[in-house]
């Protein structure tokens, strides 16, 4: 009776092992073809070597920047960027940069209470804002903003778990009263959305939900002239709203979802409008122009939007009134251009994350060795 029983088991093995591996191929090869195949974007910029001539290493760093801001003062604020999970092997996380000097930010004992900080903005009340999302193995996204002038805590707040988890970077209106988030989603699975928090009462709300303009395109992201993919190939690095900057007159909110081509705007009345729906809000969107595959967003102080050019390791620039883009620098030792603000003399910060240097095909925290061995890494300076 035991031998027929063993007989029995290895006859069904050896069938359903087959046609349960046939399943996972048909399943991987699905997944390849709708999440893995994307095309090639155009180069939309040009070579500028008078650029090159104006670029500046600033910050030099041993491990790699997440996000830049800059205060009234030309301070430059920054964070180790969280995907390397810093707090494994360095005691501070987020710092201020003032004369050639690096201290962390507000203090050396405020360091034990990040988790790990993403966006980073500066608001006109001269405070600055801190997101932390839970995407990152945590419960509760986290928003942080701290006075500038006294480096005590302005305000805090921890959503409730569920709420806002992708939001990776982050915007303040004029008055201070709303905080907005880019809330890309995981790669195409999830919808892109636009999120509105209130500084007043803590509620949160999507202005804008699935919308193309905050959606991922199906586009093969090219890094150092090869196509960046993780999981072995399965999925592209396809990322929904990332970049968003308000115009300094409060009368627009600029939107740069990373693998999507185009540039778009709508009038911010309308995103803090919550009686009106998220689909009223995307009737008012405008798709104002072609963009390269980006990361970060600002305006300068002629209201041109600074745009980074992730592929191609530098920034561009697009008129509004033209509806035109120029590329501003691009410089092949630049492999992510990342975070991107202006100072006050219309001068541009930004930081190289380097994050294909680094990030494993599943996203695991790199080891440190790893880390290491790509120092240094820069904040940059570029001088218009």
């Amino acid at each position: 009776m035991k031998k027929i029983s063993i007989k029995i088991a290895r006859i069904l093995f050896l069938r359903i092992v087959p046609v349960l591996v046939g399943i996972v191929v048909v399943g991987l090869i699905v997944i390849k073809i709708k999440y893995g195949t994307g095309k090639t974007y155009t180069d939309i910029g040009t070579e500028n070597p008078e650029g090159n001539k104006h670029l500046e290493k600033l910050i030099k760093l041993d491990y790699p920047p997440g996000n830049v801001a800059i205060g009234e003062n030309g301070h430059v604020y920054f964070n180790y960027h969280p995907l390397t999970h810093p707090t494994r092997f360095s005691n501070a996380t987020v710092f201020e940069w003032a004369d050639g000097k690096i201290t962390p930010f507000p203090s050396a004992d405020m360091q034990k209470n990040f988790q790990g900080t993403f966006g980073l903005t500066v608001d006109k009340q001269n405070h600055l804002w801190l997101v932390e999302p839970a995407t990152l193995d945590f419960k509760h996204t986290r928003v942080w903003a701290f006075d500038l002038t006294t480096k005590k805590t302005f305000h805090y707040y921890e959503f409730p778990e569920g709420v806002a988890k992708q939001a990776e970077d982050i915007r303040v209106t004029g008055d201070g009263k709303y905080v907005i988030f880019p809330n890309p989603g995981i790669f195409r699975f999830t919808n892109s959305q636009l999120l509105v928090y209130s500084v007043d009462d803590h509620s949160v709300r999507a202005a804008i939900d699935g919308d193309p303009s905050v959606t991922a395109e199906d586009w093969t992201m090219q890094i150092n002239g090869k196509p960046y993919r993780l999981a072995y190939g399965l999925f592209n690095f396809d990322v929904g709203i990332d970049g968003i900057e308000i115009s300094d007159d409060q009368q627009w909110l600029y939107l740069a979802s990373m693998t999507n081509s185009h540039l778009y705007r709508v009038p911010l009345a309308d995103v803090l409008n919550k009686n009106i729906t998220p689909k009223d809000v995307a009737a008012k969107i405008e798709n104002i122009g072609a963009k390269p595959m980006s990361d970060g967003i600002t305006l300068d102080k002629t209201g041109n939007v600074i745009i980074t050019d992730v592929e191609h390791g530098g920034l561009m620039s697009f008129n509004i009134a033209t509806k035109k883009i120029a590329t501003l620098v691009r410089n092949k030792a630049i492999v992510w251009a990342d975070g991107v603000v202006v100072g006050a003399d219309n001068t541009i910060y930004f930081n190289d994350s380097a994050i294909p240097s680094y990030i494993g095909q599943f996203a695991a925290p790199p080891d440190v060795n790893l880390l290491l061995q790509h120092k240094p890494y820069y904040i940059y300076r570029l001088k218009q």
